[in-house]
């Protein structure tokens, strides 16, 4: 699929979800991302989509930034579900053959390596046993790698040397 190609319907589906939203600013307010990440700020999200070009959006880094955790989506007052919209717009963005920053694409080679996408330190470990939280156990590389394989994702992770 090409830009061109984008149906219309999608265009004014995520657009009109979008609409919804008036700006309060809870999605800012409980969002991990935009307390760390200046480039990431859901309501100027919105705003581009409503008011800016589709096409940027798309072609830009913010819908990659995103952790997906839903507390923007699970505290919204308009249900705009933003974090189902990212969803919605990065599909569109590979389908038109937009790939995602080196950045993400690293942790998602961590993610189909090591199951995790962050490793476990000592420092993790010595903080979860004061916490009184059970070690963590292995993580389930084999069934991630199997999802990454079998979904064709691996095509987006493995660099063009095959690594």
């Amino acid at each position: 699929m090409t830009s061109d190609e984008i149906p219309k319907e999608i265009v004014d589906s995520v657009r009109s979800r979008a609409q919804l939203c008036f700006g309060c600013g809870v999605c800012m307010g409980g969002c991990p991302v935009a307390r760390v990440n200046e480039k990431f700020h859901p309501r100027r999200l919105i705003r581009d989509l409503v008011f800016g070009s589709f096409m940027e959006v798309l072609r830009g880094e913010t819908i990659w930034l995103c952790a997906q955790c839903h507390i923007c989506s699970e505290t919204c007052p308009q249900g705009v579900g933003i974090s189902e919209i990212i969803v919605d717009l990065r599909n569109l963005a590979t389908g038109i053959g937009v790939s995602p920053p080196e950045s993400y694409i690293g942790n998602l080679k961590q993610l189909a390596e090591t199951g995790r996408t962050v490793p476990v330190s000592s420092r993790v470990e010595r903080l979860r046993n004061r916490l009184g939280l059970d070690k963590l156990g292995p993580a389930a590389a084999e069934e991630i790698r199997a999802l990454v394989r079998d979904t064709k994702f691996e095509e987006l992770i493995v660099d063009k040397e095959g690594a």
